[in-house]
């Protein structure tokens, strides 16, 4: 687009179009953005007019990126971005690069991404926990910049490249009697309840990995975990023992109080993948040297 065809475009525009776009309903973004919802949509209109193209459709249940609009938002979150790092470079003061990490990461995951950002030259960086629901959102609307979050998630809007791979297994108490088994399928877990995480947090991971048991016939009471730490995690499976869990071996391995087994013969695997907004700066992090190679804490069968 040529300069005078920028003409009457700026910067307040752009932002009002994207936050259309990432809400959905001129309603809610004219919350998010604190004005008033008739002058907002004049200013889309407006857009629009300048543009020579409708950037939505006007749908019963919101609004819908056309094709224009879908071409539109991928160059205003280039133009964004690039921006935001040309200021800071003009402070002399770039930017840290926000990154999300769900609860429970294992370590090899995040020292991975690290890694990657380091080759790519990027930096500093700014760790903050986010569930990995909230990350996809605040990646959408651009207040996050990466996240390590569990897959499942959404492939259409984010950019995902698994960094670790690791079998869910039985979690008991050491004094269980099922630790005499050296590994468990559904038959041994039947009427046992699951001790599990709040489901909000990740729903993708959850539903999937309730699913695979379920494929094997086991369709636990699921009770949630809400106590948000290892000690009380601990006491749970201790005090009761017709409830097991599902973890990584990584998770447990060194606490003695606690048995982990292999639950076969297809265990539900967790995956954690640094995610990026589709099309956005941070999109190209996993074409980087060896950031399609997994780090796999394999015991017993592979993914399925």
């Amino acid at each position: 687009m040529a300069m005078d065809e920028l003409s009457g475009i700026d910067i307040r525009h752009l932002r009002y179009f994207a936050t259309v776009a990432e809400a959905g309903t001129v309603t809610e973004a004219a919350r998010r953005l604190r004005i008033a919802q008739p002058s907002l949509s004049q200013q889309i209109r407006a857009l629009e007019r300048r543009v020579g193209a409708p950037l939505f459709h006007r749908r019963p249940q919101g609004m819908e990126l056309t094709d224009s609009g879908a071409a539109l938002l991928e160059g205003v979150q280039h133009a964004f971005d690039a921006l935001q790092s040309a200021v800071g470079a003009a402070r002399g003061t770039p930017r840290p690069i926000r990154l999300g990490v769900c609860r429970g990461a294992p370590g090899e995951a995040l020292t991975r991404a690290e890694a990657l950002l380091a080759e790519a030259g990027l930096g500093p960086v700014t760790i903050e926990q986010a569930d990995s629901h909230e990350q996809a959102q605040r990646l959408g609307d651009g207040t996050l910049d990466l996240g390590l979050l569990r897959l499942p998630a959404d492939r259409t809007a984010l950019s995902l490249h698994v960094l670790c791979e690791q079998p869910l297994g039985v979690v008991l108490d050491a004094g269980h009697p099922l630790t005499r088994l050296p590994a468990l399928t559904a038959a041994d877990l039947a009427g046992r309840r699951l001790l599990w995480f709040p489901a909000h947090r990740a729903p993708g991971y959850s539903a999937s990995v309730l699913d695979r048991l379920a494929e094997d016939g086991w369709h636990p009471e699921v009770v949630t975990d809400t106590s948000a730490g290892h000690t009380l995690f601990r006491h749970a499976l201790r005090a009761h023992h017709d409830m097991v869990a599902l973890r990584p071996r990584s998770a447990v391995d060194e606490d003695t109080g606690l048995a982990w087994r292999p639950y076969g013969p297809r265990p539900p695997y967790e995956r954690i993948a640094l995610a990026a907004r589709r099309g956005g700066r941070f999109a190209h992090l996993g074409q980087l040297r060896g950031a399609d190679t997994a780090v796999v804490r394999q015991v017993g069968p592979g993914p399925v």
